[in-house]
């Protein structure tokens, strides 16, 4: 039996949800429909200059994001989910002879003291899971330093684009399944985290027309100065407004 053939084999005890090249034309067996959706973010990640940088990946799954940010030079790579991967643990970290941390933390318990803060957050196929959408951004706004960078990746609503809208079907509304009830629409999304200081830089839907309903990545800037700090001590419950 040849080396690819055991490789095959071995592959073949676990259950992966990314399609990861571990030889010449060997993947793991992910699922299919979903490449196009996370070619994007891929094609975000190598455009974003990460040598020397350390880099959060946020529902890292079997770390295909991880894998590619590590390959485009990032000094550390760190990957939290809320159930580990156990094909990326015991077997792609090591054959790839990866450096990647991967860690079970869910990211609303995430702080500045879990790991420190980083240079690039790669924030992929989660949020439009999450019911406490606002405070994951406060989450993410403090593990990075000024001048970092975000890519999201998430389901957005495309209708009354005119409006910041934050759609949330339940049951057999969501376009999904049941546990997709956040979708904001672009200008929703976009003001929302220019009130974190968070600037979006570019996007890119995932079709060519406009429908109810797309996938969307963007790519986005923090800029601690853009805060309005009398604002968000309100929001936190420190002070009041005068």
């Amino acid at each position: 039996m040849t080396d690819a053939s055991l490789i095959e084999q071995r592959l073949q005890s676990y259950s992966f949800y990314h399609s990861i090249e571990v030889l010449p034309g060997v993947f793991t067996a992910g699922i299919e429909r979903l490449r196009p959706i996370q070619e994007p973010v891929l094609e975000a990640i190598r455009a974003t200059p990460l040598a020397g940088k350390r880099v959060l990946d946020i529902g890292c799954r079997d770390g295909l994001f991880s894998f590619e940010a590590e390959r485009c030079g990032a000094s550390e790579v760190i990957g939290i989910d809320r159930k580990l991967s156990l094909g990326a643990i015991e077997f792609l970290i090591p054959h790839l002879k990866s450096q990647v941390k991967m860690s079970l933390v869910n990211v609303m318990d995430l702080t500045p003291a879990t790991f420190g803060k980083f240079d690039v957050v790669i924030f992929a196929g989660v949020l439009y899971h999450l019911r406490y959408p606002f405070q994951v951004f406060k989450v993410i706004r403090d593990v990075m330093i000024d001048g970092g960078t975000l890519i999201i990746e998430t389901g957005l609503y495309r209708l009354h684009e005119d409006e910041a809208l934050l759609w949330c079907p339940v049951g057999e509304e969501s376009p999904y399944e049941p546990s997709s009830v956040t979708f904001f629409n672009l200008k929703g999304i976009t003001d929302t985290l220019r009130t974190f200081g968070i600037t979006v830089q570019s996007h890119r839907f995932l079709s060519g027309h406009q429908i109810p309903h797309d996938r969307c990545t963007l790519v986005c800037a923090l800029h601690e100065s853009g805060i309005d700090q009398r604002r968000t001590r309100y929001w936190n419950s420190i002070e009041p407004l005068p």
